[in-house]
């Protein structure tokens, strides 16, 4: 069943220079705990299409529809670059804080919330201020927020681009492993082919602005049954990079 359907997705920004289509035609159904990466040329509307799905921005034309699980609490979770954790709150008070400004904190959801602590190792940092905290763990702290909302469907906007390379290898399997566990519907924005590749079902490649769907590559069922390190040591690995590669260099071309 699709839980997200986007059909015909069009954005036009209006300013004092003239108009500029951002996104063209954008028509995508993503199954319930499908994994879906969004790759492209910068400037090729990846994040305005997840402000669009997040609801922050209205397309100027076409729907945007998310059927909401029985057991979801709330539509949408965000992840982002940056933790954004509030630097005077404690860990504890950051990761509940979803649940308070949507209006369902409760004991039972603060509880759900230091489960998510625990999962992670992080139960000692609970009293601790971000400030004492590695970017590793920051970016832990931030999905758990996330995840203590209990959302239906989950954005993730290049939420490794600012860590060191083993720090963001381990992030890309503890979040893989943690979002195939919970069936959680994601869609993520990236650069990183090999990242797209590692932890996706399928990636979306879309044009340079207006964004357009290109191609949409589905990773090889092979692929998608190993972590996210151990698929980039597969020899179809490669293959399925230089694919895309190849196809991103003849965008760029065009």
């Amino acid at each position: 069943m699709a839980i997200l359907k986007l059909e015909d997705i069009s954005l036009t920004y209006v300013n004092k220079e003239g108009t500029f289509p951002a996104l063209q035609h954008v028509s995508l159904h993503v199954k319930e705990g499908e994994f879906v990466s969004l790759l492209g040329p910068s400037g090729c509307g990846k994040t305005t299409l997840l402000s669009i799905i997040a609801g922050l921005l209205e397309p100027t034309e076409g729907t945007r529809t998310i059927i909401h699980p029985k057991e979801a609490t709330t539509d949408i979770g965000y992840m982002l670059q940056h933790d954004y954790l509030f630097p005077w709150l404690s860990i504890e008070e950051n990761i509940t804080l979803g649940q308070r400004i949507r209006g369902i904190y409760d004991f039972e959801s603060k509880q759900n919330a230091l489960k998510w602590l625990d999962a992670f190792q992080l139960t000692d940092k609970k009293k601790e201020f971000p400030r004492a905290l590695s970017g590793g763990m920051r970016q832990r702290i931030a999905l758990i927020r996330m995840l203590a909302t209990n959302p239906a469907v989950v954005l993730l906007d290049e939420p490794f681009s600012a860590l060191d390379q083993q720090t963001k290898l381990k992030l890309e399997n503890l979040v893989s492993k943690t979002l195939k566990k919970e069936n959680k519907t994601t869609i993520l924005v990236t650069h990183d082919i090999g990242e797209a590749i590692a932890m996706s079902d399928r990636i979306v490649l879309l044009t340079p602005r207006p964004g357009k769907v290109e191609q949409i590559f589905e990773i090889p069922s092979s692929l998608k049954q190993q972590t996210p390190f151990d698929t980039r040591q597969d020899p179809k690995f490669q293959q399925q990079f230089q694919l895309i590669w190849k196809e991103l260099e003849r965008l760029d071309q065009s």
